[in-house]
């Protein structure tokens, strides 16, 4: 199906936004500490052009229906639409000289929803660059992540933080996308040759809206509290006092993020120094952290992390928000072969994707 099939016309604007895996650092972003992802193939693209039906008509090849609507009144029952609108709202908030001008919007997208690569931030990223591009608004990379993450944020209720939207609007493919999420300074960083990251997909499908990544958010917020710092991100290991927090909960939620943030910057510099061992133990300390402090994991995701490694990666972890999702796992590229196949007895080639 095609956007002319769909509004017997041609598209006038075309944009897209990569889905991204982040390699280490998980729920660091919204606590003000330091993320390292790097962008997928999968992607999200959106077409649009104007209309005289006054009202909006979107089209989700993915979902295979149609929606139109004529005010940005949020569904019931946490649609798709929801994010279309979403970014309706935000962007002629932030453009209140743009009248409000109905539109033809066709969405196709290769992303595999609800596994933890940013299906949703891409979905943001790419309608909002579309848009730009028609309006002619000029916005910066930079600044469209932003709005994407006012989108989720203030919207559609998800507490997350700018990582996402930052790597998809500014990050290149086969490149490591270092952020400092309070300063939003961030460093494009090559990534070996003969390094070779691959997901894993565990099939286990989750909704930030309907998870505990919120209730993670919250646990963290009360960490910060009982520390008097406004982001962990500002707490080193080493100073971190465990005596200030009256709650075990708190404490293990709090040292995963802490530790983390070390575990980034390390990583950078692993890299940097394409020290592939230390990146592969990093990444398995991330992970016995994302599953025991934060409790995070799955015994299914769990499973494909001790297959990985027993397979010859260099390291594995649950990646994204947590509760599902996908793994990523990192293999030298002398090991790939044996490590695929020893991987394809237990997952088809449909749920292993070489970054």
């Amino acid at each position: 199906m095609h956007f002319k099939d769909i509004f017997q016309e041609e598209y006038a604007v075309v944009n897209n936004a990569h889905a991204r895996v982040n390699l280490i650092g998980e729920h660091t972003d919204y606590t003000g500490g330091y993320v390292f992802p790097s962008l997928l193939n999968f992607k999200t693209i959106i077409q649009i052009s104007k209309n005289n039906k006054k009202q909006y008509q979107v089209y989700s090849e993915n979902f295979n229906e149609q929606k139109n609507f004529a005010d940005f009144i949020k569904s019931e029952n946490n649609d798709w639409i929801d994010y279309v609108k979403g970014c309706l709202f935000v962007f002629y908030d932030e453009n209140k000289n743009i009248p409000n001008t109905h539109l033809n919007i066709f969405i196709s997208s290769s992303i595999p929803m609800g596994r933890g690569i940013s299906s949703s931030s891409a979905l943001c990223v790419a309608i909002l660059k579309t848009l730009n591009d028609f309006f002619n608004t000029q916005y910066s990379e930079k600044h469209i992540a932003i709005l994407a993450q006012k989108v989720e944020r203030n919207y559609i209720g998800v507490s997350g933080g700018i990582m996402d939207q930052m790597v998809s609007s500014i990050g290149i493919a086969r490149k490591a996308f270092f952020l400092d999420c309070l300063s939003l300074k961030y460093e494009l960083i090559d990534v070996p040759k003969n390094w070779i990251f691959c997901l894993v997909d565990s099939a286990v499908q989750r909704n930030l809206r309907d998870s505990a990544y919120n209730e993670r958010y919250s646990q963290l917020k009360k960490a910060e509290e009982y520390l008097g710092v406004e982001y962990l991100g500002s707490v080193k290991p080493n100073q971190f006092d465990e005596t200030k927090i009256n709650d075990e909960l708190i404490i293990k939620r709090a040292r995963h993020v802490i530790t983390e943030n070390d575990r980034v910057l390390k990583a950078k510099q692993s890299i940097l120094n394409k020290d592939i061992k230390l990146f592969g133990e990093l990444m398995n300390e991330s992970h016995l952290s994302y599953a025991k402090d934060f409790e995070a994991s799955t015994v299914d995701v769990d499973q494909i992390v001790e297959r990985s490694i027993s397979s010859g990666a260099e390291g594995a972890r649950l990646t994204g928000g947590g509760f599902g999702g996908f793994t990523v796992s990192l293999i030298h590229s002398s090991k790939y072969h044996d490590w695929k196949t020893n991987m394809n007895k237990y997952y088809s080639d449909d749920n292993v994707f070489e970054v």
